[in-house]
């Protein structure tokens, strides 16, 4: 179903592939921010920045849907329930990659898009002879406008586009893991344990590395007594044990 309503929105385009876009946000009288559009064949990207802001956040569409890039990975959109206003504005841009399949396209005769509703929010559009130029959107009691003031043409690099989606279960693990194992200590020779003894302290004059070794105990100290409290955590966010299930 996913395939077939994307084949059926293909022929909609706000501006045209190949192109660049600049749109301003504006709330009333207030300029809340700028929206660079960029796009291609099959994806489009999306930089927005607030007013006053030098950092931008990346919307990326293609592979079935929209995806914001967060540090360690891009992330659907439809996963995310907060609503800033970016997560507001810019999907409107990026039809005909849609937020999720419960999202809803009203278009024109001749495929003109007319409305688009999605994520509680709804969105017109208005037209000029290159495209669509300005989207009203609502979002519960507010109400924002996109205006379009620039066009051009662009040749951005295919990495422009590209989605490296966050594996969650391995950011999991390794938060788990950090938790266990606590922080890394390199002061620690990683064979310190093979050459050491039983006896906590005790020294043999065989050449071993046994200050490595004392290091080595210290660190094994502090982690135990942190045993209990991380292996709780770690049942709790991990959904396992007495601890990670609800009753």
């Amino acid at each position: 179903m996913r395939n077939l309503a994307m084949v059926l929105l293909a022929a909609i385009s706000i501006v045209g592939d190949g192109t660049e876009s600049k749109w301003t946000v504006t709330k009333g009288p207030t300029t809340l921010g700028t929206i660079t559009l960029l796009t291609s064949e099959n994806a489009t990207r999306a930089e927005w920045k607030a007013s006053g802001q030098k950092a931008a956040t990346v919307f990326l569409a293609g592979e079935g849907g929209v995806w914001l890039r967060t540090t360690g990975g891009d992330v659907q959109l439809s996963t995310i329930s907060a609503d800033p206003v970016e997560n507001v504005v810019v999907p409107p841009l990026l039809v005909p990659f849609l937020t999720s399949m419960r999202d809803k396209v009203e278009t024109t005769t001749s495929d003109r898009l007319t409305t688009y509703s999605y994520r509680g929010s709804k969105a017109t559009y208005s037209y000029d002879a290159k495209g669509v130029n300005k989207i009203e959107v609502t979002n519960g009691g507010q109400k924002y406008t996109v205006t379009r003031y620039l066009l051009s043409s662009s040749n951005a690099d295919a990495s422009n586009f590209v989605i490296r989606p966050k594996t969650a279960a391995a950011s999991r693990l390794a938060r788990l893991s950090g938790n266990l194992l606590g922080p890394s200590d390199t002061s620690v020779s990683a064979t310190a344990g093979g050459r050491g003894v039983g006896t906590t302290g005790l020294k043999l004059n065989d050449g071993g590395d046994y200050d490595a070794v004392a290091k080595l105990e210290n660190r094994d100290a502090a982690w135990h007594a942190r045993l209990d409290r991380a292996l709780a955590s770690f049942q709790k966010n991990g959904k396992v044990g007495k601890s990670g299930r609800n009753d």
